[in-house]
């Protein structure tokens, strides 16, 4: 924290009390290990009082390094050197995994007395000091109390002053790119500045001092910043128009005699009115990119709001910030297709950002928007090639003026003008070459676009690029490559929820999930389990097996439910989260039973090897269900974790292992399991098999079950929504996603969707809710228009969207494999079999249809990505599933012969 600060003579004085007990505890126990707590949460008081006292005694101060691992090898001195007086421990504060640190210092206790025969002060913040108490509260209990040291009040609020000016003063510097989650680093939470101020904060209100209008201001713009970066618009809007109301009545302060040169003025109430008015816009601007139905309004608001704040610089006569700030009324402007508006803002851009490469370059990147809208495709060519040859240049000056002052924020300025204005030029110029009917530069320039967009900044440019690229790629009829890139956009809609539902895939974690931290295992799930309804379910399930008396959990229930989408993308990764008694939590996940033992062994060697555990490692090699059992338990011995195995889709299983012999093995294999402190297991499986599950009690002592492995107490049933949970969760993910639905459409599609209980699949519920969301169906009128059967009509034209995305010339064979990966068993019931590539070529040639390997191979692919089909990798061979029971009769819809002969046709005439 920065501004005027009370002499360190004063803020001595007033922890007198508290270095006094401090040096009482360092000099109590000399030359014997003793542990000391400083609780301190300001890094400035912590050196001034630590400096204090290394001018009373001799002591050893250790700053940590972020990446610490183990707290006792961070603090051993070297052998040689004397043993201090104390050892001063500081920067626990930025450890990147302080839980970890703390729980293998909890672990490893007992070596601290003799590896640290000397009094050990660590220092630590109150938020540390949480950490410490929730992991290591035996390496706690060496030490007393914790000894407060703290700021007078009269020093915070002082430190709140400057740090609220220093708020304001970075966004203007900053200008429009201040929103940016890079920028203003210091100001973004969890950083050092921002966990001080909260600190701080904490600290006045306990004295019960007054902070003032004027810093309440500056903390709803505080606070109006935070919501803004994680999209609660509605409450940032609410912080910024407090803080501009109070502004706004705010008067000038009378002049202020000369500041020294170095030192800057803070800024006046009209400097700071701007900089909220631009805040209200960005809201307004972001309303219109995550909720289309008001997409217009909020442009036209936050034209509005930046207008305003351009009028104020304006009129304090202050061109550097006009030239700052304009460029946020240019992009509302070409949302908007005001291109005579835009022109002329550009036009006033050349003007003020001769200075300044980098917007200058921008100024020619929105003429040649308005010169593309004009159909000026030679205008638009060279007005975007200019905005490439501007960053080209700009480069070259920022690398030869390396040494030079202002070289830093130069090469900070052109590293994101790289980074998220390149990718816009290029698309610029992607699409001039469209409209020149050259399509192979324009993919070419395309595919150089989406390389160097992001969508945390620009997220209508990136759903463009990738929208504009798919369709290229089509047109060209490269059909694997268009997929490719609309599995990319289903993902950044689903990302930034802009898609209400996820259709037939199997739900995918995050990318994010694994590795350390304090995050909670709620804010890891992927975005697509809170969707499916499915949350509840994995926080009951982590619980479970959170507990000792839970070995076994059973997960059961009908086929479509998602029973594999909530294990993979949910308890997995909430498990990576889960520590039950200290014990971190490695979940292993196996999916196929044709040899179990090398199925579980291979599983284990991946889920170690994403652990950083071996990696690099080969595959792992063939193992028995003894060697295996033993394996297991020592790592639950040596490595202080408990291992969950889950195994997915264990109805296979029985398919798989026809003789008792098989499957005694396994039995036996599981109850080793289940005797082994620490290791637990998931079974999942459709409800019709649960019986073959007691079998096992036929043959094996199951006392750990209480000999009864189907008891409610080891089952967790996953079923179909009821009638009235499926209406609330279809308003939810659409509110979500701004799809808003009639009240009267929702009704009738949960009534179509009901079974003759009442009851809702969620995966029809996935398919029709995400095929009515890409037909933009929101009304109940709309729902009607599409026939006698609407349900039918979109559960077809959902699977018709992935046959279209093969391409024309694909469409009848897909639908044919389709087909073939349905089947009639002896008592007249559609399934769906597992069936080989060789099976299905084999199927294909015994209906005399004519085709193409490679049109084949991207058929599956097609269907596999999409996630109507499962691939199901096996040795010696993989094998191809249809993803749902429910999708059979719709796949059976058109007559094979039929299809036989559009194939035949279409390769005659190819």
């Amino acid at each position: 924290m920065s501004g005027q600060r009370l002499g360190t003579s004063d803020i001595v004085a007033h922890n007198q009390a508290a270095l006094t007990e401090l040096k009482r505890a360092i000099t109590l126990r000399p030359n014997r290990f003793s542990l000391v707590l400083a609780r301190c949460n300001y890094s400035r008081l912590q050196q001034l009082m630590v400096d204090h006292l290394q001018t009373y005694t001799p002591l050893v101060e250790r700053s940590l390094p972020a990446h610490v691992t183990t707290l006792l090898q961070a603090l051993t001195l070297p052998a040689d050197s004397p043993p201090p007086t104390a050892l001063m421990v500081t920067g626990l504060e930025q450890l990147q995994n302080a839980a970890a640190v703390f729980k293998a210092a909890n672990l490893g206790r007992n070596a601290f007395p003799q590896a640290l025969p000397f009094p050990v002060v660590l220092w630590m913040s109150d938020r540390t000091l949480t950490i410490l108490n929730r992991h290591a509260p035996d390496f706690k209990s060496f030490a007393a109390a914790p000894i407060p040291f703290e700021y007078p009040p009269g020093e915070l609020i002082d430190s709140l002053h400057a740090s609220a000016n220093d708020l304001f003063a970075t966004m203007l510097s900053l200008g429009d790119s201040s929103p940016h989650p890079t920028e203003a680093a210091d100001f973004q939470p969890g950083s050092a500045l921002r966990t001080e101020l909260e600190f701080a904060l904490t600290d006045i209100a306990q004295t019960q001092a007054t902070l003032g209008s004027e810093l309440k201001a500056s903390l709803d713009f505080l606070k109006g910043r935070d919501a803004f970066s994680r999209n609660d618009l509605d409450v940032a809007r609410y912080h910024f128009e407090q803080s501009l109301n109070y502004w706004q009545k705010s008067t000038p302060p009378p002049a202020h005699p000369p500041t020294p040169l170095l030192t800057p003025p803070p800024p006046t109430p009209r400097q700071k009115q701007a900089v909220l008015l631009f805040y209200l816009g960005a809201t307004c601007r972001s309303q219109a990119i995550l909720q289309r139905v008001v997409y217009d309004l909020m442009l036209h608001k936050a034209e509005s709001y930046f207008t305003a704040c351009l009028r104020i610089f304006r009129d304090l006569e202050e061109p550097d910030l006009v030239g700052k700030f304009i460029h946020a009324l240019a992009e509302v402007q070409q949302k908007l297709g005001a291109w005579s508006a835009l022109a002329r803002t550009a036009q006033e851009g050349l003007t003020l950002h001769r200075q300044d490469p980098i917007r200058l370059a921008r100024n020619y990147g929105y003429l040649a928007e308005v010169a593309l809208a004009q159909d000026d495709a030679a205008t638009a060519k060279t007005n975007a090639e200019r905005a490439l040859n501007i960053l080209a240049i700009a480069g070259a000056v920022t690398a030869s003026a390396s040494g030079e002052p202002d070289a830093e924020s130069s090469r900070s300025a052109l590293a994101m003008a790289n980074q998220y204005q390149r990718g816009w030029y290029l698309f610029l110029l992607g699409r001039v070459y469209i409209a020149q009917v050259q399509p192979e530069a324009a993919t070419t320039l395309l595919e150089a676009a989406y390389t160097y967009t992001d969508p945390t900044t620009d997220l209508p440019l990136y759903r463009n690029i990738l929208q504009t690229l798919q369709q290229q790629y089509y047109q060209q009829k490269k059909y694997r490559a268009a997929f490719g890139v609309k599995i990319k956009q289903r993902q950044v809609d689903t990302r930034f929820k802009l898609r209400a539902f996820i259709g037939a895939s199997e739900i995918q974690p995050q990318e994010s999930w694994r590795g350390g931290g304090e995050g909670s295992s709620q804010a890891l799930l992927a975005t697509e389990i809170q969707s499916s309804g499915r949350q509840a379910d994995v926080e009951a399930l982590t619980d479970r097996l959170e507990q000792a008396r839970y070995p076994l959990v059973i997960i059961h229930g009908p086929s479509g439910v998602g029973k594999s989408s909530i294990l993979y993308a949910g308890l997995m990764p909430a498990l990576a989260k889960s520590f039950p008694e200290g014990r971190s939590t490695l979940a292993v996940l196996v999916k196929g039973y044709r040899d179990w033992p090398d199925e579980v062994n291979q599983a284990l060697a991946r889920a170690l090897q994403q652990l950083s555990e071996a990696d690099g490692i080969p595959p792992a090699a063939p193992i028995d269900p003894i060697d295996l059992s033993d394996r297991l338990k020592r790592l639950t011995e040596q490595s202080y974790r408990q291992i969950v195995l889950i195994f997915d889709q264990f109805e296979e299983f029985f398919v798989d292992a026809v003789e008792l012999t098989q499957r005694r093995d396994f039995y036996a294999f599981l109850l080793d399991c289940l005797n082994t402190p620490y290791l637990k297991v998931v079974l999942s499986l459709r409800e019709d098999y649960l019986h073959h599950l007691l079998e096992i009690e036929r043959g094996f002592d199951l006392d750990i079950l209480n000999n009864d492995i189907l008891s409610r107490d080891y089952r967790y049933y996953l079923g179909n929504f009821k009638a009235t949970d499926a209406k609330f969760l279809i308003r939810r993910l659409t509110d979500d996603a701004h799809f808003y639905l009639e009240t009267a459409l929702i009704d009738q599609l949960v009534a179509d969707l009901s079974t003759s209980i009442g009851e809702v699949r969620p995966i029809e519920l996935q398919v029709v809710g995400a095929q009515l969301q890409r037909q933009e169906i929101n009304t109940l009128a709309e729902y009607l228009d599409l026939g006698s059967h609407p349900k039918e009509t979109l559960v077809q034209n959902f699977l018709g969207t992935v046959v279209d995305d093969c391409g024309a010339e694909n469409a009848d064979l897909a639908r044919l494999v389709l087909y073939l990966l349905t089947d009639i068993d002896r008592d007249s019931r559609p399934y769906r079999p597992q069936r080989s590539r060789e099976d299905i070529e084999e199927e294909i040639k015994l209906r005399g249809a004519v085709y193409q390997s490679d049109q084949l191979d991207l058929v599956l692919d097609i269907l596999v990505g999409s996630g109507l089909v499962f691939l199901l990798p096996d040795i010696p061979i993989d094998r191809y599933q249809l993803v749902h029971d429910y999708l059979v009769s719709y796949a059976r819809r058109e007559p094979p012969a039929r299809l036989v002969n559009k194939l035949r046709r279409s390769q005659v005439l190819g």
